[in-house]
């Protein structure tokens, strides 16, 4: 799997930094990509927050949002706190990624708009 980030260069919206995809490069995803995951400049000042896709969906206190990256396990509390500790670490290795990269020099590939990172 590869992650590809392409940066944002004064596209709106401004507090966007970057998109990222998944590109799968072995078994039966391999030639696809996943979409919908990007990095935003936090508001509050910390470093860049990930977001993930979601879907929202209203209820009678609201509207709710239901992750789409989440455990594979289903039930029990154990499962919940696994995929919960999953999708962190997957937060935390995008986020990780991007600072790596948001401190290059300006590259050939940079300046393009498009970079990556393998795993």
């Amino acid at each position: 799997m590869r992650v590809h980030y392409i940066l944002n260069h004064g596209a709106a919206p401004e507090s966007k930094l970057a998109d990222v995809e998944i590109h799968f490069e072995e078994g039966i995803l391999s030639g696809l990509k996943l979409v919908g995951c990007s990095v935003w400049r936090s508001k509050k000042g910390e470093g860049p927050a990930v977001l993930v896709p979601s879907r929202s969906y209203a209820t009678a206190g609201g509207i709710r949002y239901y992750e789409l990256l989440r455990s594979s396990e289903e039930g029990g509390t154990a499962e919940d706190a696994r995929g919960k500790i999953a999708v962190r670490n997957f937060r935390q290795y995008i986020r990780d990624e991007y600072l790596k990269i948001a401190n290059l020099p300006q590259g050939e590939e940079t300046r393009k708009g498009k970079t990556s990172a393998g795993r």
